[in-house]
């Protein structure tokens, strides 16, 4: 027998809640009792075997079979996702790797280009095309003469330029 916690006027009456049309309210359905599974009648003196045992799986509702598709759905787009990720990390990665072998190739070609300018620069000095020269045996002519292209005449002192 329940006890009444609360303390009720005496014009109040017992019975269930209603509702405005007058119908009995009852509890939402989910906080409703489950009802229990029905059983199979046994044999008096008889065991259950273990294969006639009701397995987890035949307990299943249909509710739990049509989450087996939803559930290999978000593993499929999980696994999807992961390998996507590992595809574009891998393809990133071999493009950085790629510009940095660039930028090291064009770095070297740039130093390179220096060295060979400078060495340009070096050649071009009056006082190494000298050297050079001596040094394959080319000697200065004692006797330098000059030829006038207006007069004809040759001369052993340089014209003068007009």
């Amino acid at each position: 027998m329940a006890t009444d916690t609360m303390q009720r006027t005496p014009g109040t009456r017992e019975g269930p809640r209603r509702t405005a049309t007058g119908r009995p309210v009852s509890s939402p359905r989910h906080t409703r009792p489950a009802a229990p599974p029905p059983r199979s009648p046994k044999a008096p003196g008889r065991e259950e075997r273990p294969e006639q045992r009701t397995r987890p799986a035949d307990l299943r509702g249909p509710g739990r079979q049509q989450r087996m598709p939803f559930i290999l759905l978000l593993v499929g787009l999980l696994g999807g996702a992961l390998v996507s990720l590992l595809v574009i990390s891998t393809t990133l990665d071999e493009g950085s790797y790629r510009i940095t072998n660039l930028t090291n190739s064009n770095s070297a070609l740039t130093k390179h280009i220096q060295v060979l300018t400078q060495q340009v620069a070096d050649g071009q000095d009056p006082g190494t095309i000298e050297r050079e020269a001596y040094q394959q045996g080319m000697r200065q002519d004692k006797n330098l003469r000059f030829v006038n292209t207006k007069t004809g005449k040759i001369s052993s002192s340089a014209p003068v330029s007009p």
